[in-house]
């Protein structure tokens, strides 16, 4: 059902909390609790070249991009690639309709720091993986 869009840099209590709310919202709606695709135990983690390469069928097989967007979402590499992928590979209106974007805070103002977003502000954990990206 999802695919997961998340920064592992966020507060991960929060995030659990926002997902509680997703997947109570989608059983309410559908009489069933929803697939989440999750990076972290959906590619091997020693291969994550591997990954990289198939992401844009792991992105697209999903119905739906759950966008959970904390502090430093819009600073980490592998969040933007993957929105990237998500719009390269469908027109917007229909990328757009796919993307369900969830702030972890109330205070957070994803239209300001969209506002401000550039790319050299972003960064991974191993930096062979940014230049890879």
């Amino acid at each position: 059902d999802f695919f997961m869009s998340h920064s592992w840099y966020d507060d991960a209590e929060t995030k659990w909390q926002r997902l509680e709310e997703v997947a109570a919202s989608f059983f309410r709606e559908h009489g069933r609790y929803p697939t989440f695709w999750l990076d972290k135990v959906c590619i091997d983690q020693t291969l994550i070249s591997e990954g990289l390469r198939v992401l844009p069928v792991y992105i697209m097989a999903c119905r739906k991009v759950l966008v959970l967007v904390g502090k430093t979402y819009l600073h980490r590499l592998w969040c933007v690639w993957e929105l990237f992928v998500l719009f390269s590979f469908a027109q917007q209106r229909y990328a757009s309709e796919r993307a369900v974007v969830v702030p972890l805070h109330a205070d957070l103002n994803i239209q300001e720091q969209l506002r401000h977003f550039n790319v050299m502000d972003c960064s991974c954990y191993d930096p062979n993986e940014e230049a890879r990206l």
